[in-house]
């Protein structure tokens, strides 16, 4: 009984205690060398993905919108490690204003702000959104390629339709906004809704 114990003590300790500070959440290659996209990083995660990947410049989707604290502790990180750092907050299942799409697509483009880090709290749906984006924008994926992807990141379209609502509901816009540097008109109530 002891030693059950202490094992399953020792697998929590790992698992949530040693495994999150060591390796970043939900991470994934989009272009070796050029961006990378996670979810919510430890400070010794975002420590590590910085000087093993040689990142310059981070997108936050709103990973710490939360919790103030974790904000303020990756901004000084970030401050720390010379990485420049750009906070576009977007709602959690992906929605909000797509012109934040815009920016963060410009900044992964721009060969000088690279290589970037790409994340949100799961690093599932906003950035998942934002991958996808990218994928078909400037890749030039298929948009159904470019969504499956999202599903190997723990995107489930069937428990978050919004992600796929807003990447189709925004892309040709986004591309446009993109092209031109002309924003987009946007308001709230432009927002997909469940079931529409």
């Amino acid at each position: 009984m002891v030693g059950t114990v202490i094992v399953g003590l020792s697998t929590w300790f790992i698992i949530d205690g040693v495994y999150p500070n060591l390796v970043p959440k939900n991470f994934g290659v989009v272009e070796e060398g050029r961006v990378y996209r996670s979810g919510e990083l430890t400070m010794n995660a975002l420590k590590s993905v910085v000087n093993e990947h040689e990142i310059k410049t981070i997108i936050d989707f709103g990973a710490h919108d939360h919790d103030p604290d974790d904000e303020r502790r990756e901004q000084a990180t970030a401050d720390l490690l010379g990485v420049q750092r750009f906070v576009l907050n977007l709602e959690g299942d992906a929605t909000g204003d797509p012109n934040r799409y815009v920016a963060a697509l410009k900044i992964m483009a721009d060969q000088s702000s690279g290589p970037v880090l790409v994340h949100c709290a799961a690093g599932a749906q906003r950035t998942g959104c934002a991958v996808a984006l990218y994928r078909s924008i400037i890749d030039g994926w298929d948009d159904e390629r470019a969504l499956l992807e999202a599903e190997q990141y723990r995107h489930d379209p069937k428990d978050n339709p919004h992600m796929h609502e807003m990447f189709h509901r925004w892309k040709d816009e986004i591309a446009r906004a993109l092209k031109t540097g002309q924003p987009i008109e946007y308001s709230p109530e432009q927002q997909p809704k469940a079931g529409g």
